[in-house]
């Protein structure tokens, strides 16, 4: 009996310290979640706001860098020194990675949650040195976002969106990765950032590239790619830049200064043979011309030069008023509407509309030949047609900052 005794009490207190083992390692899990979580947190909250200061370099470039446009994005740090890779990253139109230049965005140390620096790749399309040969809310991205089993994070009115920049937080280093510990610069690696990158991101990001590449958003948990991502797309920049109380009357001037040196060009000799595409015998139409063509001052040749795939214009073959013009003026209200005859005419297509029946698209070289993609109702019937009708606004105005502007623009040359 004394033995049966003993060897329950025994069991009792072999039960305990399972039990009790087990809730040691219950609570362990517990806290390694709750640490993970903490971190991810944090992780989060870095990539915003590396985020939010991306888009406010974007739509106040031309106060920082006067005679510029707005919209550019700087190069990555290339050293591991917080600050943005001085001179050229890569050559024009092609994208770069580096590590995310928050000095040069006048942030602190910005780190994910496992205390790591952030990296950062800058699409072709927007990036500030060199820059694109044009910048406008048409500028195609260059990231396509998806998850681990390659499904799109990104998209809007059932299309897949590419994004123009990629903020990334490599977490913990998986079990191929040797990360240094410190390296007596501001971000741990070598003075080649580059050379550092699989040290650090999971997936085989190349630092030079001309074409889309794929960027994956990883989880957390997961042993081969933890990467968590934030990106920035060109819809983004410029939505920020349309609640910009300046900004219509940026665009308007840039229209009406278009318009005032086409009026000046139109008194050239064989400028409309050589500019233009005779499409009846009263009328020719095509795209504005550059800066230079036109004369348009140095200080406002990079506004014209990045916004003048948005711009067409018509002109009547002998000069005389071939065009009807349906305006509206949205300065009164209500918008006073009227018809004028004009020898000549600058359209401007506005933003495209993103989403239903009428949504538009610009991306390929077709679509971007296609009037309707850039132009609605009577305008764009009249370029496909080649018939002299328009219809639009006098001025460029943002109705509603949080929509697209998408109405299209006329200027009269009478």
């Amino acid at each position: 009996m004394k033995g049966m005794q003993q060897g329950s009490i025994l069991i009792a207190v072999l039960l305990i310290l399972v039990i009790g083992g087990t809730g040691v390692v219950l609570s362990a899990g517990r806290l390694s979640a709750r640490i993970q979580l903490q971190a991810q947190a944090r992780s989060t909250v870095a990539l915003a706001q590396a985020r939010d200061a991306l888009l406010g370099y974007a739509i106040s470039y031309a106060e920082q860098h006067p005679g510029q446009g707005y919209g550019y994005l700087p190069c990555p740090d290339a050293a591991n020194t917080g600050s943005a890779r001085i001179g050229a990253c890569n050559v024009r139109d092609h994208g770069a990675i580096g590590r995310f230049p928050y000095r040069t965005l006048g942030l602190s140390d910005v780190r994910d949650g496992w205390g790591d620096c952030l990296w950062y790749a800058v699409a072709g399309s927007v990036k500030n040195n060199p820059k694109p040969l044009a910048l406008n809310w048409d500028s195609p991205g260059q990231f396509d976002l998806t998850d681990s089993a390659g499904r799109p994070l990104a998209a809007q009115g059932g299309r897949t969106l590419r994004a123009v920049a990629v903020l990334l937080a490599p977490g913990l280093a998986n079990a191929s990765q040797a990360r240094p510990h410190a390296s007596g610069r501001l971000c741990p690696g070598s003075n080649d950032a580059v050379a550092d990158l699989p040290a650090y991101l999971d997936q085989p990001y190349p630092a030079d590239f001309s074409s889309a590449l794929a960027i994956v958003q990883g989880n957390p948990a997961d042993t081969v790619n933890n990467d968590l991502i934030a990106w920035v797309t060109t819809d983004d920049i410029f939505d920020g830049l349309r609640r910009r109380h300046d900004f219509p009357l940026l665009i308007d001037a840039m229209i009406s200064r278009a318009t005032t040196a086409l009026d000046t060009a139109l008194n050239q000799t064989g400028f409309l043979a050589a500019h233009a595409t005779q499409v009846s015998t009263e009328r020719f139409q095509g795209p504005i011309p550059d800066a230079s063509t036109l004369g348009i001052a140095p200080q406002f040749a990079d506004l014209h030069d990045n916004w003048r795939d948005q711009l067409h214009f018509v002109a009547c073959a002998n000069g005389s008023p071939c065009l009807q013009a349906f305006l509206t003026d949205p300065a009164h209200s209500p918008p006073l509407a009227a018809a004028e005859s004009c020898r000549a005419l600058v359209l401007f297509g506005g933003e495209r509309i993103r989403s239903g029946a009428a949504a538009q698209s610009r991306q390929s070289p077709a679509e971007r030949a296609d009037p309707a993609q850039f132009f609605e109702g009577l305008t764009a019937a009249s370029l496909v047609a080649g018939s002299g009708n328009f219809s639009g606004s006098t001025a460029f105005t943002v109705a509603t900052p949080s929509d697209p502007a998408s109405a299209d623009v006329i200027k009269c040359i009478h």
